[in-house]
């Protein structure tokens, strides 16, 4: 475009309130005939739709954080009515976009430059690829606009084995449908399932173990939890059983999550999760206002809110999105005011999800997503077993590690550019970077600060690290790290050869690195141990504003309630973050699919080293200013290096266990993350400068 200014490619800016496209230039690329045609084209189109400037704008939602996506209704006095939808990509390099459009299901987007009707929109997301600053305007016209060349996608038909009902819900718990669900299409259903603990290990026995009716009398679902034996272990799930008649195949999602057709009289239709049905939804939320409690063979299920509940605005309008059909729990957003999570894998006890949320929430530590209300049974033999909790929605720009990984490629792409335009010089990408790690330092700090403050709650009680504990986090520690080096040993062939000579290291100083890990856990003695996250890292934070919010804390799902509710160092919490540094750079660094010359990957190289060392400082001098009046009573002057040190070592140890069960290829990153963080061991020390070991 600069070479020829007739040809100028402008990138077009999308402003949502007004509809209109503010286009940024180069001054001395200008063809003035080509810009005033092109402006006065766009006007002339804007002024064809009054939905643009008086209608109503309601944004979407696309994962790709680069799309820009909203819609503008408006209804004239005729009562015709007007729906604009506006798609555009505010990056400069080309992007995909995948929408959720079913709630326009059948309708036909006709684009309205060109005025070329694009396929209709269905219940899956509609796909769009869109040109660096590219941007579509479409009205959502009705499906007799139908492109003619648009062929319909043949429907398959899946094959389930059929149940046959008289009347009521509850036959599926009566043979013969209880028999054909536990040893026909559960066993075949679960395992394709995200949340399922034990796909690698075939089902001995499936068996329902309780169920109850609930909701709507016009839409029955059966509340129920699944005994799952594999491998010697018996394992709990939730899954709530419903009906999903034939006139009702209107969303995707409960079709791909149907486990079984069944025929009630006239009536045909599908046994699916009822967790992907709306009325469901909208069923547990109004459980949860009226505090209901239902009764089942294994206790009583009891609904229960807090004050923050009655205060959304919340009714049988509110609009149900999902935000993801398969993870290891499951979760929908309500008015987006308010997320439902479905807890999918059941255990006994406190779950810290709940505990911490309730804490935190009462607290006033404001940013977390609040407790709005929780469903639990109590089961016969006393113990809480925590099935569905409900928090606050907070409207964000995506988790931190996605949006590091964007600013991260945006430092990367302006490193390799010849040139930077004007427009875009007052954005610095790792300026944002560090000062969000410097904002994420301080909002854990603060949190820190609350769990450590002083409590009648013995379940919060702040505790000084004694000999006793630090022995055990000596030998759980020791242990990890022990598991990680067989692991490393098993996959050294399979690694390139400067790697592959970091693991004989390693493996030449066990014991060194034993008494390293011993000494470490003995200088932490003296420093607090309170509640912490335990699983924190950059996919655990939310970008909200600009700020840090914190989400799940579950803890690891691999370990007890009881290890996940355990007191501990906050050094873990703060080790983990600056783990996933690490990851962020690694990922940045190694992106498939881009330039991969020596000069693209050095320019990389520059970035990432810059990135980590730059948001590693503002993150741990940001936390060490905001949790300065901890009472931390280190009784070796090295205890706060020692406990950060230990706790990395532990995370670093879980990653390469991790990435050595699913993902080989990544190995090198915890690799050289255990290496890098026993460089300061005199043996290591010294085969890396090349010196003797001892």
């Amino acid at each position: 475009s600069r070479a020829d200014p007739a040809s100028l490619v402008l990138p077009p800016i999308m402003d949502p309130q007004y509809g209109y496209l503010s286009v940024n230039v180069e001054t001395q690329a200008q063809d003035p005939h080509s810009l005033l045609n092109w402006t006065r084209r766009m006007l002339a189109v804007r002024k064809q739709s009054k939905a643009f400037g008086r209608g109503s704008l309601k944004m979407l939602s696309p994962s790709n954080r680069r799309i820009l996506a909203y819609t503008r209704e408006y209804t004239g006095p005729d009562g015709r009515n007007e729906l604009i939808l506006c798609v555009a990509n505010v990056s400069r390099s080309a992007q995909a976009a995948e929408l959720d459009l079913s709630a326009f299901a059948g309708m036909v987007p006709v684009e309205m430059l060109g005025g070329n009707a694009f396929p209709p929109i269905g219940q899956l997301n509609f796909l769009l690829t869109l040109a660096p600053y590219g941007f579509y305007w479409f009205v959502l016209a009705a499906e007799n606009q139908m492109p003619s060349w648009h062929v319909a996608p043949a429907q398959s038909i899946p094959d389930f084995t059929t149940l046959v009902l008289k009347q009521r819900m509850e036959e599926l718990l009566e043979e013969p449908c209880r028999t054909t669900l536990e040893h026909t299409s559960l066993p075949a259903w679960l395992p394709k399932r995200r949340w399922f603990a034990g796909k690698d290990t075939a089902i001995d026995s499936v068996r329902i173990a309780y169920g109850v009716r609930f909701g709507d009398p016009q839409h029955p679902v059966l509340l129920s939890e699944l005994e799952v034996s594999s491998g010697g272990q018996v394992s709990r799930y939730q899954l709530p059983f419903g009906f999903l008649g034939e006139d009702q195949f209107t969303s995707a999602l409960p079709q791909q999550l149907a486990l079984a057709r069944v025929r009630r009289a006239r009536e045909v239709g599908l046994v699916t999760d009822a967790f992907s049905l709306e009325h469901f939804i909208r069923a547990v939320i109004k459980a949860l206002q009226a505090g209901t409690v239902l009764t089942t063979d294994d206790g009583d299920l009891r609904f229960e809110a807090t004050s923050h509940l009655a205060n959304l605005p919340l009714n049988d309008e509110s609009q149900v999105r999902y935000l993801a059909a398969e993870q290891s729990n499951s979760s929908v957003v309500v008015g987006e005011s308010l997320v439902l999570k479905l807890i999918r894998k059941v255990s006994a006890g406190v779950h810290p999800e709940l505990e911490m949320s309730a804490y935190l929430t009462a607290a006033g530590y404001p940013n977390i997503s609040p407790l709005l209300g929780s469903m639990i049974r109590h089961d016969n033999a006393g113990q809480d077993n925590l099935l569905m909790i409900a928090q606050g929605y907070l409207s964000n720009q995506g988790d931190a590690w996605s949006w590091t990984q964007n600013n991260l490629e945006r430092a990367i792409r302006d490193e390799l550019a010849e040139a930077i335009s004007e427009q875009e010089q007052h954005y610095n990408a790792l300026g944002e970077l560090a000062d969000f790690a410097a904002l994420l330092g301080r909002r854990l700090g603060e949190m820190h600060g609350v769990l450590a403050a002083k409590t009648a709650n013995t379940d919060f009680k702040p505790e000084v690290t004694t000999a006793k504990d630090t022995q055990a986090w000596a030998k759980d520690v020791g242990a990890q790290i022990e598991r990680a080096l067989q692991l490393l040993k098993l996959h050294q062939n399979q690694l390139n050869p400067a790697d592959q000579a970091l693991v004989s290291e390693l493996l030449a100083h066990k014991k060194a690195i034993g008494s390293h890990v011993q000494a470490l856990a003995k200088a932490t003695a003296g420093g607090l141990r309170i509640r912490v996250h335990g699983d924190l890292h950059l996919g655990q934070v939310l970008v909200v504003k600009g700020d840090a919010y914190l989400i799940d804390f579950e803890g690891e799902p691999a370990r007890p309630l009881h290890e996940r509710r355990g007191k501990h160092s906050p050094y873990k919490d703060v080790s983990g973050v600056l783990r996933s540094f690490d990851y962020a750079a690694a990922m940045a660094l190694n992106v498939q699919g881009v330039d991969h010359s020596p000069e693209a990957d050095t320019a990389r190289k520059r970035v990432t080293d810059r990135y980590l060392s730059e948001a590693r400082a503002a993150f741990t001098q940001a936390y060490h200013q905001a949790t300065s009046t901890l009472a931390h009573d280190w009784q070796e002057a090295d205890g706060q290096s020692a406990a950060l040190t230990l706790f990395s070592l532990e995370k670093a140890a879980y990653e390469v266990a991790y990435e050595a069960e699913n993902r080989p290829t990544w190995l090198p990153v915890p690799l050289q993350g255990l290496h890098g963080l026993l460089s300061g061991l005199t043996p290591i020390s010294k085969t890396a400068r090349g010196g003797e070991t001892s």
